[in-house]
């Protein structure tokens, strides 16, 4: 049991390299406009996001770049989002709309991007969360990274991560632990397969004529997981996807409280596994690999030095993953804390799919929506 558990550390140690190195190299760099310089849509869906749009619009004010429109789609919300536009919109450049009730068959984020997208006018429309804090040079590094990667199709980044709060963060770093050390970042950017699909919803940035021909938001408008189905949806059109380290220049505090931190990721942690039997299965192996071997160790297993390896080994994997995102890197001395919260958000979301709804801001999804495509 132990030796197995060290084999798939092993391997996982072996993609956390390729990662760290692979993202090495994709480092957005600030640029400056040109005459070549693209024109951007910044389109922001947001339901219930009056604390945090202030951070964002403060950094994205249009009035300071040309070619730069920013949009934001009020998603029916109750807690002053509308109020504050309606008072400070206008004060960062930004023009912003209420979105129209949400459709039967539709999820909320999808909806309001495809509203979004319906008023964008500019080349390239970017996609960003509300919880999302941008450097102040965003625009113009990412404008840079448009212009080094001109083939790609899709572009998505990897941020920083806030950790508001030691369990919070514990379980946050679950995120970038399953990224880095499962994912050769190199096979989601250029395998063709759709099963490497990988991009992260808190920035995807799409050109307006290939968003036109894809229509991606009404494809995946039952998803849950709707960026990698976007990622997915390129990769079957035959584009590529480009994953940017955008650590330097943009920051999210997605999930403020542990509560709202694990219904955030139950919603999607099933569909992440891609059906609860295999949900399942991950619940054993990460009880297998990470957890069977400190058990054995506090019940004096005749293996100690295999066991410590193995502990030693799962400490380093989360905490470099978690360096990587910005986070602290003791928290791999915590890991075993990571874990089982991952499991319990786990096991609440194979309760919610098996239930065969799944609630997210205030809203339930029936399963034989979100499963309909």
């Amino acid at each position: 049991m132990l030796t197995l558990s060290l084999i798939i550390l092993n391997i996982q140690m072996i993609i956390l390299i390729i990662n760290w190195h692979y993202l090495s190299r994709r480092r957005m760099e600030r640029g400056c406009a040109n005459a070549s310089t693209p024109t951007l849509s910044i389109l922001i869906p947001a339901r219930n996001e009056r604390l945090h749009l202030p951070h964002l619009l403060e950094a994205l004010p249009s009035n300071r770049y040309e070619g730069v429109e920013v949009w934001v789609c009020d998603d029916q919300s109750d807690d002053g989002t509308v109020e504050w536009l309606q008072q400070s919109a206008a004060t960062y450049g930004v023009r912003w709309f209420r979105g129209q009730p949400l459709e039967a068959g539709w999820t909320g984020k999808n909806w309001a991007c495809f509203q979004l997208a319906k008023r964008a006018r500019n080349e390239w429309l970017v996609f960003l969360d509300a919880d999302v804090m941008p450097h102040p040079d965003f625009i113009d590094a990412l404008r840079a990274a448009f212009s080094v990667h001109h083939e790609a199709m899709l572009l998505t980044a990897i941020p920083t991560l806030k950790a508001s709060g030691l369990l919070t963060g514990l379980l946050k770093v679950m995120v970038p632990f399953c990224v880095f050390t499962l994912l050769p970042l190199p096979l989601a950017e250029k395998a063709p397969n759709p099963a490497f699909a990988f991009a992260n919803g808190q920035m995807l940035a799409i050109r307006q004529n290939d968003y036109q021909r894809l229509q991606p938001h009404q494809h995946l408008r039952t998803a849950i997981l709707e960026d990698v189905g976007f990622a997915a949806l390129v990769k079957q059109a035959g584009g590529r996807v480009v994953i940017l380290d955008a650590r330097r220049w943009l920051q999210v505090c997605m999930y403020r409280t542990l509560r709202e931190a694990i219904d955030g990721f139950a919603k999607n942690a099933v569909a992440i596994c891609r059906g609860v039997f295999r949900a399942l299965v991950v619940m054993v192996l990460f009880v297998w690999v990470y957890l069977v071997p400190l058990i054995q160790l506090l019940l004096l297993s005749d293996r100690p030095i295999v066991a410590w390896i193995a502990l030693l080994e799962s400490a380093v994997l989360f905490g470099v993953s978690a360096l990587l995102a910005g986070m602290p890197g003791w928290y791999g001395l915590f890991y075993p804390i990571s874990v089982m919260l991952g499991l319990w958000t786990l096991g609440k979301s194979i309760r919610w799919y098996s239930r065969g709804a799944v609630q997210w801001k205030d809203r339930w999804y029936s399963m034989r929506v979100i499963g309909s495509r």
